[in-house]
């Protein structure tokens, strides 16, 4: 899990969009023309805008055949793990907030999943996007979450139905965590929140959505970044049926591990016993100005890192002279809180407790995640409420609320008692996908290098379990993996973060058009609708729908990022800020992405759990 509302002020720029109606884009951005592919030339200029019908199959609009209000009516109670009841229902007109009318469905799914559905009266071509929720979720905001988020709606005029639900808890602490998750007391809300939610809420929404246009929707897709990326993979893992094609962003699947070892150990590497902080955020700056120096991309030309893996920079080149402390150097000591960050979390026999460390790029976005800002503590920063959270609430059937933060926790021992009390219900890590490649599922999965909350290292190391245990032309059949040089989590950083990758599904699922090179843009300025967005477990959410008056954003430059591993070097010639300008190549020696480490990315894992008699929890590896 990632920090929520904290860090949304770094998510400003992504934006995957799609075709639109409305006069001025979310962020206004140049997206890729329709007949760019892996192999052609970017144009560079092209901004599409077409009708929602023209990205994947031209499909019909569908009127509904009841009234919005009539569905306070319809019994949903008898759905199969699914009793459904709505709260309300009602008619949300055109208008400056919305640029289109739909009936707005609240209500719940048992025993508490809180949900909205929104359904246009008027442009609905049978589609259905379900967003998901980031951190630890706790709220639902279809259309709360701002331009940054890591999934925006396809179309803004209406084509798609959306839905998102609370992941079946109300959450006092937000989307980004915090130390007290009581709510995790109650084994059927771990349950609900580990895997069976998006199920439950999925079976319910087209259920509605059957109700309201007389048939449930003609494709279903799932798109979500950071937790909402863990509720993705869960899905098509174990409920490889329920959506047609997935986006998944910088996904919290390894979430045990991370919340439990990685992000708990980062919170306490830069305080010493006293409680002082050894590395100040005011030296971050200076930090990653010389990783840019030392391993940014020559081919990129904007001092981006391409493959932060092949960056081999050590802070010992920092080093205060005779360790006299200053502004422009490391005393042995910061530099090596440094390294801490760099390798992650390991155990003292050197065993690494989970997939990779800070990706070199990321020490801009240290500040208030794990090293704290000028004058406030350890208690400060967002991962230590995470972790705290986490080893007391969240991981354990039995809460510990007096458990202590500290280096006694990070052992081998300590990872695998986690991981049997609830990687089974909370993981996504399973890498047989063959269920959902068999339903024609299509998943496109992202991350950006310099993702602070959930290093990149583990994408790329969940791939290669796919590789392991699929063979890489089944994986290459229906799975694509794009990685964006500077980008932060869901969102940010130096590099460009706005891209449409979600339209690339669509076609590729409806069409059978195989995804090629995506365009990223940089962005600067324009207006846009705001809101709380997901955080590191779980900023996923999608922005439902665009305000026709947003401002248009200034685009400062493009790039072309292609399916992994292919990189990209300019032509030589041309405009350096166009993205047809550039081209792609493969490395002459690909990178190896296996990962020691003390878990695995292995089948039969999970655990399914279900109350016996209406009262004890009781879990086994048998799906009932």
């Amino acid at each position: 899990m990632s920090p929520g509302p904290a860090h949304s002020s770094k998510r400003t720029r992504i934006v995957i969009l799609v075709a639109v109606v409305v006069a001025a884009l979310v962020t206004g951005l140049a997206l890729l023309p329709d007949t760019f592919s892996a192999d052609a030339d970017a144009g560079a200029s092209v901004t599409r805008v077409t009708a929602g019908g023209d990205v994947g199959k031209d499909l019909p609009v569908t009127k509904p055949k009841i009234s919005c209000a009539d569905l306070l009516q319809k019994d949903f109670g008898a759905l199969d793990d699914a009793a459904t009841s709505v709260a309300s229902a009602s008619v949300v007109a055109k208008g400056d907030a919305n640029a289109y009318e739909y009936c707005d469905v609240k209500g719940t799914v048992a025993p508490q999943i809180q949900f909205e559905l929104r359904l246009p009266t008027q442009t609905y071509r049978q589609r259905y996007l379900q967003e998901g929720c980031g951190g630890y979720c706790g709220m639902v905001g279809v259309s709360a979450q701002p331009a940054a988020s890591t999934g925006c709606v396809p179309v803004t005029d209406g084509s798609f139905a959306l839905g998102q639900d609370n992941q079946g808890h109300v959450s006092t602490s937000g989307m980004g965590g915090g130390s007290a998750e009581v709510w995790a007391t109650n084994p059927q809300l771990k349950v609900d929140f580990g895997y069976r939610s998006e199920h439950a809420f999925a079976t319910a929404a087209k259920a509605i959505t059957k109700a309201f246009y007389g048939a449930e929707p003609t494709y279903s897709y799932y798109d979500g970044c950071s937790d909402g990326g863990r509720e993705t993979l869960m899905e098509v893992q174990r409920y490889p049926g329920d959506f047609s094609a997935a986006l998944v962003g910088a996904p919290a699947f390894n979430q045990t591990a991370l919340n439990a070892m990685q992000e708990a150990y980062l919170s306490t590497i830069d305080f010493r016993a006293d409680g002082s902080t050894i590395l100040p955020a005011s030296k971050l700056g200076m930090l990653h100005k010389a990783v840019i120096a030392k391993c940014a991309d020559p081919k990129l030309n904007n001092d981006l890192i391409q493959d932060p893996a092949t960056c081999a920079f050590d802070p010992a080149s920092l080093k205060c002279a005779e360790n006299k402390d200053s502004s422009s150097c490391l005393t042995s000591e910061q530099a090596d809180v440094v390294r801490k960050a760099y390798a992650g979390v390991t155990a003292p026999d050197g065993t690494h407790l989970y997939t990779g460390g800070q990706p070199y790029g990321s020490e801009a976005a240290w500040e208030g995640l794990f090293i704290p800002k000028a004058g406030q503590g350890q208690s400060s920063v967002q991962l230590y409420g995470i972790g705290l959270g986490f080893l007391r609430w969240v991981g354990k059937w039995e809460a510990d609320p007096t458990l202590k933060l500290d280096a006694s926790l990070f052992t081998v021992d300590t990872f695998k008692t986690y991981q049997r009390e609830v990687s089974g219900i909370y993981d996504a890590t399973d890498p047989d996908l063959t269920k959902f490649h068999e339903a024609g599922g299509k998943l496109i999965q992202w991350h950006g290098l310099t993702d602070p909350n959930i290093p990149p290292t583990g994408t790329r190391v969940y791939r290669q379990a796919m590789i392991d245990t699929m063979g890489q032309d089944e994986v290459d059949d229906f799975y694509r993996l794009y990685l964006f040089p500077g980008v932060n989590h869901c969102g940010g950083g130096d590099g460009p973060d706005s891209f449409d990758l979600l339209s690339k599904l669509i076609d590729w699922r409806e069409t059978g058009k195989t995804p090629g090179a995506v365009i990223a843009s940089k962005t600067s300025g324009g207006s846009e609708p705001g809101g709380p967005a997901g955080g590191q477990l779980g900023g996923g959410g999608t922005k439902a729908s665009a305000s026709a008056s947003s401002a248009a954003a200034t685009v400062e430059y493009t790039r072309p990022v292609y399916p992994y591993p292919q990189l990209v070097a300019y032509d030589g010639s041309g405009d350096k800020k166009d993205a047809a300008n550039y081209r792609a190549y493969t490395p002459d020696k690909l990178p190896d992405d296996h990962y020691k480490w003390a878990g695995s990315f292995t089948s039969g894992y999970q655990e399914w759990c279900g109350t016996k008699d209406g009262k004890s929890m009781s879990c086994s590896r048998h799906k009932p």
